[in-house]
């Protein structure tokens, strides 16, 4: 069998690498991404969408979570002393 690497031809174009020094911090969120990283259920998310405690907006028939779950669960927990 011919080695796979060593054929002739054309290189393959290379993905080029992150750059570590720079960080890009998520904009959106799917519905399970949020739900994971918050810890809740769909359900209670789709709640909290419904009464505007969780800002998103629609694209198509997909949901993206603008507000990240670290932001979430610090609201959560300025209004605990409440």
């Amino acid at each position: 069998m011919a080695d796979l690497n060593n054929r002739p031809g054309d290189a393959r174009p290379q993905t080029p690498k992150p750059c570590l020094s720079q960080t890009v911090q998520k904009a959106g969120f799917s519905v399970s991404e949020f739900c994971f990283g918050a810890g809740i259920g769909r359900s209670k998310a789709y709640d909290l969408m419904k009464e505007k405690r969780i800002s998103f907006v629609t694209l198509g028939r997909r949901r993206i979570i603008t507000t990240s779950p670290a932001e979430f669960l610090a609201g959560l927990a300025g209004n605990a002393g409440n």
